[in-house]
């Protein structure tokens, strides 16, 4: 299973907030809620954002967020929204036939095997995925050509040093302003690399970094070695 990786501006889901156990409750109330007060959505897809343990647990009984894309945030009195930042998502098509959780293993394995270059963003230290449920994909849980989206939001990784960069102003510079999609914003400046080095020079100029949870700068250099390698900058 390989994603399609795309990049969106902020989002904001108007919605309900409560127990993922109960999620068909959740969207029936919030549905309700917006027929008594409409307002416009920005597309007919329903949205879902579940929230799960990353470096804090989720919230109990507030672990999913159900509703529709607006263009702003939206307090309507009934509905609440919450905002998603801006970045780039790993979406994966996952057949509801088969079970929402099928395709777990096979993206916690691309995780896993692109984790030099991405990390999955967290809100506020929790892990959260979004699933979207488009018209002409989402035919229904009982088909079984019916499909619901599943978006893994993700930040890149530094592929010099391997500083996460999980906002824009963290990444380096092309000769005319932009930003660059590889490097951070120490490594690589105005479209060239900051500094000349080997991968042994950029190993040791690194350690510092690596130390905390280490026992020494031994065990710092080989945790670095795990990973250097396999940066687009050393890969060979």
């Amino acid at each position: 299973m390989q994603p399609t990786i795309i990049t969106l501006d902020k989002l904001f889901i108007a919605g309900l907030t409560g127990d993922g156990n109960k999620t068909g409750e959740v969207w029936g109330e919030a549905e309700n809620l917006y027929d008594k007060k409409p307002f416009k959505k920005s597309d007919d897809n329903g949205y879902e954002i579940r929230f799960f343990d990353g470096e804090k647990p989720a919230t109990p009984g507030k672990d999913i967020h159900v509703g529709f894309l607006n263009e702003i945030a939206l307090d309507n009195g009934n509905l609440s929204t919450i905002a998603l930042p801006a970045g780039e998502y790993a979406v994966f098509e996952v057949f509801v036939a088969k079970g929402y959780d099928s395709g777990n293993a096979e993206m916690d394995k691309w995780l896993e095997d692109n984790s030099a270059q991405y990390g999955q963003s967290a809100i506020d230290g929790v892990h959260y995925v979004v699933e979207c449920y488009k018209d002409e994909k989402f035919k229904g849980g009982d088909k079984p050509d019916s499909i619901v989206e599943i978006w893994i939001p993700l930040y890149r990784f530094c592929q010099s040093c391997y500083m996460a960069m999980p906002t824009i102003d963290k990444r380096g510079t092309e000769a005319n302003g932009n930003p660059n999609q590889d490097y951070c914003c120490y490594c690589y400046k105005n479209g060239d690399f900051a500094t000349k080095q080997t991968l042994e020079e950029a190993v040791e100029g690194n350690i510092q970094f690596w130390r905390d949870g280490c026992k020494n700068d031994d065990e710092a250099r080989a945790r670095i070695m795990a990973v250097f390698p396999k940066l687009k900058r050393w890969a060979k």
